[in-house]
Formats: C-alpha cells, structure tokens, sequence
C-alpha cells in the first residue's frame, strides 16, 4: 500500500512526511468496502508495515488506516518531486490522461529518531 512504499522511501531518504488523507484517489465505492470491512488479504501485513511510521496513530481513523495499508494506492503510483515542480508534475500527467493524479503530500526533515508520517 501506499503508506509501505512511503515508509520505505522515508527511510533510504531520512526523512519524514504529512499526508493529506482526503487527497489520496480512490476507486469507486472503495471507502463503502472498507466501511464494511471487506480488504484485500495483502492488508494486514501492508498495516503492520507501516504502523511504527505513524506519528499519532490515534489521529487516523480505521477507514483511513485501511485506506494507506490498501494495495490499489500502492507501487509506481507514488513519487517524490521537488516542491516548486510538483504542480507542473501533476499538470502533465493530467494532461496525459491520469486524471487521478495528485499531490497526497509533503516529504519534510526527520522529526524524531526514525521517520515518521503525519497527518496533514
């Protein structure tokens, strides 16, 4: 999921990051599945992964847990782009036809002993 890809550039990186949860894409009726607690078999693991990385585990509810461990926000559609590009990134793969595209983000120094993420 997208949170294990994440912890593992914050890691090699040394770094830490702020997600905006409510940027993150999600298929159709993706968060009507995990309301109802239906998720993949990948899940658990991909949650037990990155719960060390999250700073306040109490600030994120179940939903949005699920939603960062979910194997569908995972691999090649994360990236790290300098700041002053990631508007004319996101631009140009829309304009290409990934109309999903967004910035989910900000990668920012270490905070604490290890990398952490944050909820923006």
């Amino acid at each position: 999921g997208l949170a294990g890809h994440l912890k593992e550039m914050l890691v090699a990186s040394g770094c830490s990051a702020s997600i905006d949860i409510a940027a993150i894409p999600t298929l159709p009726g993706a968060t009507d599945v995990i309301a109802d607690g239906i998720e993949s078999s990948l899940a658990p693991a991909n949650r037990q992964a990155y719960v060390d990385l999250l700073d306040e585990p109490d600030a994120w509810s179940e939903a949005e847990l699920a939603l960062l461990a979910d194997p569908q926000t995972a691999g090649g559609l994360l990236a790290a782009v300098p700041a002053d590009q990631a508007d004319a990134c996101v631009e140009r793969l829309q304009s290409q036809g990934d109309e999903a595209a967004r910035i989910v983000g900000t990668v920012e120094p270490m905070r604490r002993a290890f990398p952490s993420l944050y909820r923006a």
